[in-house]
């Protein structure tokens, strides 16, 4: 549960951190001079910088990344020629300064986002976090421009006096601290509502783990993605366990299908989600499967890096009726008369095919006993 809340907390990093060291040095700056705003700036920094480095591991460097091209704004402010500063743009010269960069960096949006995908690890969702930074850019862009142009356009319409800059200065900074407690708050929401949801490893395919997803996201997507699922097969004196799946089912409704299948959650092993999985299906809890195969897999609405497993025992306690239709031990004969006919998933004949060729059905030979790992080692071995 740890490593998924990482997970969630670095696919959807608050975005308001990036923009700290920034924002804090306009606003010192403006009020108390460049040394102290150095100050407070240095100390944030580092504060942040230890906390994400601890908890955000896998996105540092993307901080560290946004960190420097603050530095690199800060240092422009302070070393300009004060000399070549217009004397009406003295008081909004951060403002100007940092105004120009964002527009720049929305101008380079996808040169960043190449860059920050490039030294990131693929398995956290980047795509939020850069559309979450980039849509910040945006609200700060303008914001600081219209606090720009009411404090230039004042002498026009009014007498520019101190009670009137203060007061744009105070209503600017006022918008600025609303908005940013209006993301901490909406952050932290949408974090509280993908703890609740299912995530789903994406894979290559040969395995390998590439990148996650939401699973409704995966499921409506016209990009079908590899997702890992486990499938265990429940066999016992040459019978083989199925569960008719519920007619309620969003995938194969009324088909039979093996005892145990399930698409792997982030941050979990297949051993778990077997474990869950019976748990969730029959109220079983003591369960050890052994691991028969791996393979890829198409059906009609995704594709699926299988984990292939076989028990041969299982304790029921209750099938779930919500879940599945009913249950049926059925015979080499029974399954091989009705292969092709409609009634079994395609993922159900494919396996069976594996556990055809591994030679554990064959004459009776496998029966549930307590060496189940040496039976299939010995009969893989002399089918190979």
């Amino acid at each position: 549960m740890q490593a998924f809340r990482k997970h969630i907390n670095e696919s959807f990093f608050n975005p308001l951190l990036h923009f700290i060291p920034i924002l804090l040095f306009v606003l010192v700056n403006g009020n108390f001079g460049s040394s102290v705003a150095l100050t407070v700036v240095y100390f944030t920094v580092v504060v942040i910088l230890v906390y994400s480095y601890f908890l955000y591991a896998n996105i540092y460097k993307y901080l560290g990344v946004s960190y420097l091209v603050s530095t690199l704004i800060i240092a422009f402010i302070i070393f300009f020629p004060e000399s070549l500063i217009l004397y009406h743009f003295k008081p909004v010269f951060s403002e100007l300064i940092t105004v120009t960069s964002f527009i720049l960096i929305l101008f380079l949006r996808r040169n960043i986002t190449e860059y920050v995908s490039s030294v990131t690890p693929r398995h956290v969702a980047m795509t939020n976090n850069l559309d979450e930074h980039f849509r910040i850019v945006w609200q700060l862009v303008v914001i600081m421009s219209l606090y720009i142009i009411a404090y230039l356009v004042l002498p026009v319409f009014a007498e520019p006096t101190q009670y009137n800059q203060s007061l744009i200065r105070s209503l600017y900074w006022g918008i600025l601290f609303f908005v940013m407690f209006y993301e901490f708050i909406r952050v932290t929401l949408i974090r509280i509502r993908l703890f609740k949801e299912e995530w789903w490893p994406i894979v290559s395919e040969q395995g390998k783990l590439i990148g996650s997803i939401q699973s409704q996201e995966s499921i409506s997507a016209k990009a079908k993605h590899i997702h890992p699922v486990v499938r265990v097969l429940l066999i016992n004196h040459s019978k083989v366990f199925l569960q008719k799946r519920s007619l309620n089912d969003s995938f194969n409704p009324g088909l039979w299908d093996v005892a145990l299948s399930n698409h792997i959650r982030m941050n979990e092993t297949a051993e778990d989600c077997i474990r869950r999985t019976a748990l969730q299906d029959y109220g079983a809890n003591d369960i050890k499967p052994v691991f028969l195969s791996k393979f890829l897999h198409k059906t009609h609405n995704e594709r699926q890096f299988v984990y292939l497993f076989i028990i041969c025992d299982l304790k029921i306690v209750n099938a779930n009726p919500q879940l599945i239709e009913s249950v049926k031990w059925w015979t080499i004969h029974q399954i091989e008369e009705n292969t092709g006919t409609g009634i079994f998933t395609p993922g159900f004949e494919k396996d069976y095919e594996f556990l055809k060729r591994s030679g554990l059905l064959e004459n009776g030979t496998f029966e549930c006993n307590c060496h189940l790992k040496d039976v299939v080692y010995q009969a893989i071995s002399k089918k190979s």
